[in-house]
């Protein structure tokens, strides 16, 4: 499972007329299977669809759920098992073609994919990470419910196909940089058929169980190959030049082959050496248009301080700009920022001057969830992490905003998400997020109280397109609390492909504009709310730094991280 990069959303003001239809010829990343009789199953625009055998019209089967993958026709062709999304995890679905009913089946991991049936019907096998340790392979028997693990190894074991009689297993297995496909006969050893250190994806058996095919990826193409099961085995290059989808190849019989590739459904002749389109038409009710307009909302004001406050950055990094200003003093009235100048003398005035410290705006995250228990002492330790703004559902968040606006115990401003939706926002974060580790043995997750087991959400780390920089930061989806849920998001975010900081501005200035706030969030400009962040280190390069949180100013009053902890102990305490 590859994640999805949500943009900022804005707010649609009016809707238009009634809902129009939109006809597809073509998919992206479609996954393709033939049933007995000719049907080819696919997954378009994330809803189940029949193809006609020869192709024409298709038949939406289950349209509305937009998050379907990898879907595969039982032996039988009455039953349909695919992958689907169901809150912050990826599970198994069984759909039954005669009454349209869908059920969950599987476990409760946060990660089940790449389903496909036992020749016999009544057994799937899948991969899953049940431990935190890998994604293993796994079988269901649909029947009773029970289910049993095929596989264990360093790693992780995907894509399990059995061969036409049900006897014999092949399945990938990635371990480091290096990709196998494995071979499992029945009652013998395993055999590695093929390795190499570019990916390996998508086996299938051909039905006559004489080879098996695959994809391979070397980096600059990705190919058919084939495993012949002869003695010694005999590995050949079948097809490429086209733009493959590495889902498994569906075979009819053992002549005639379909797959995806370029957005079409291919069909192939074993001993061809070209692929035709088949051509389909899928009819898709669209929603009503939206006219979308941007609205400008306020931030809650509570408690603002009198007086005027400076702050010497030495290193100062205003939200924008890929680079740090040197020597700038920002000037704070009340709870704004009234300006950012040159650094000067200033005989008589409060100035907090903290060296070689990079000064941030504070960050913000547009989805969390707070942690358990949260009660008006969390607010300091969650601002001990560097959030001073966060979206999330809390039954007295009016009354938790307003005692965190104020300088007895404060936190970030909590904005209630039953008013405030703006998307799930980035949601990268999993068990493999680089430094995710270092995380959960801070400081941080210590003050906070996490020290759960984090689950695997994608098969592999996600990545974000080349170019796409107007990312969102939210962290609900990743099963952590507020505050190191921002952190593990940041971290993801630039595994993912972004620079650090286009990371801090996905918390910054575009959490501001999926928020309808900005320019008031986000940034350390005249007119800008003044929250800002002291960090140690170098944040703009190694994105780890923006961890080392040392001090906060909120609502333009200023505290240490030392303080924070202090005030919230004492109201422990006290309690």
């Amino acid at each position: 499972m590859k994640a999805r990069i949500v943009t900022f959303m804005l707010v649609a003001l009016a809707a238009a007329s009634a809902a129009t239809a939109e006809s597809l010829t073509r998919g992206g990343n479609l996954s393709v299977d033939a049933a007995d009789d000719g049907r080819l199953l696919i997954d378009l625009a994330g809803g189940l669809w029949v193809v006609p055998h020869g192709g024409g019209e298709a038949e939406s089967l289950t349209q509305e759920l937009r998050s379907v993958r990898r879907p595969r026709w039982s032996p039988d062709g009455t039953r349909i098992v695919y992958t689907a999304s169901d809150g912050d995890a990826q599970r198994l679905w069984l759909h039954d073609v005669a009454n349209g009913h869908a059920q969950r089946i599987g476990g409760n991991g946060g990660l089940d994919l790449h389903p496909e049936w036992h020749p016999g019907g009544e057994r799937i096998v899948f991969a899953a990470d049940r431990r935190g340790s890998g994604l293993d392979l796994w079988e269901i028997d649909l029947e009773t419910g029970l289910q049993w693990r095929l596989s264990s190894h360093a790693g992780d074991e995907t894509e399990p196909a059995w061969s036409a009689d049900g006897r014999d297993l092949v399945y990938v297995h990635h371990d480091g940089g290096t990709w196998s496909l494995v071979l499992r006969r029945h009652g013998q050893p395993e055999e590695r058929l093929v390795t190499r250190d570019t990916r390996i994806s998508g086996p299938s058996w051909r039905p006559d169980g004489s080879l098996i095919v695959y994809w391979q990826d070397d980096g600059t193409e990705v190919a058919l190959n084939m495993v012949i099961l002869s003695t010694p085995r005999l590995i050949r290059r079948f097809a490429g030049g086209e733009d493959f989808v590495t889902t498994p190849v569906s075979w009819l019989d053992r002549h005639r082959m379909f797959y995806a590739a370029g957005g079409a459904i291919r069909q192939r002749l074993f001993n061809s050496w070209s692929s035709r389109t088949v051509p389909f038409r899928a009819t898709i009710a669209s929603q009503p248009a939206a006219v979308v307009e941007r609205v400008r909302r306020r931030l809650p004001e509570n408690d603002v301080p009198t007086g005027t406050l400076i702050v010497h950055a030495t290193r100062l990094f205003d939200g924008l700009a890929g680079a740090y200003h040197a020597d700038r003093d920002i000037v704070i009235e009340g709870g704004r920022i009234a300006a950012v100048e040159d650094h000067r003398d200033r005989p008589g005035a409060i100035v907090i001057d903290m060296g070689d410290l990079v000064v941030m705006p504070g960050l913000t995250d547009v989805h969390t969830r707070l942690p358990a228990g949260t009660d008006v002492t969390t607010g300091p330790l969650l601002l001990a992490a560097g959030v001073t703004t966060l979206v999330a559902e809390h039954d007295e968040a009016e009354h938790l905003d307003a005692v965190w606006s104020g300088k007895e115990l404060p936190g970030p401003r909590l904005l209630p998400a039953s008013d405030w939706v703006t998307g799930p926002g980035s949601e990268l974060a999993d068990s493999q997020t680089p430094g995710l580790a270092a995380i959960l043995e801070s400081r941080a997750a210590e003050l906070i109280g996490f020290d759960d087991v984090v689950a695997r959400r994608f098969s592999e780390p996600p990545t974000i397109e080349a170019g796409r920089t107007s990312v969102v930061l939210g962290s609900r989806g990743n099963g952590l609390p507020a505050g190191i849920a921002l952190h593990a998001e940041l971290r993801a975010l630039v595994a993912a492909g972004l620079r650090p900081e286009q990371a801090l501005r996905a918390a910054g200035v575009n959490a501001a504009a999926a928020l309808g706030v900005d320019p008031n969030l986000g940034r350390i400009a005249t007119g800008a709310v003044a929250d800002l962040v002291f960090v140690d280190g170098d944040p703009l390069r190694r994105i780890d730094d923006a961890l080392n949180v040392v001090a906060i100013v909120r609502n333009g009053r200023f505290f240490s991280v030392a303080g924070l902890i202090e005030r919230a102990e004492a109201a422990r305490n006290v309690e």
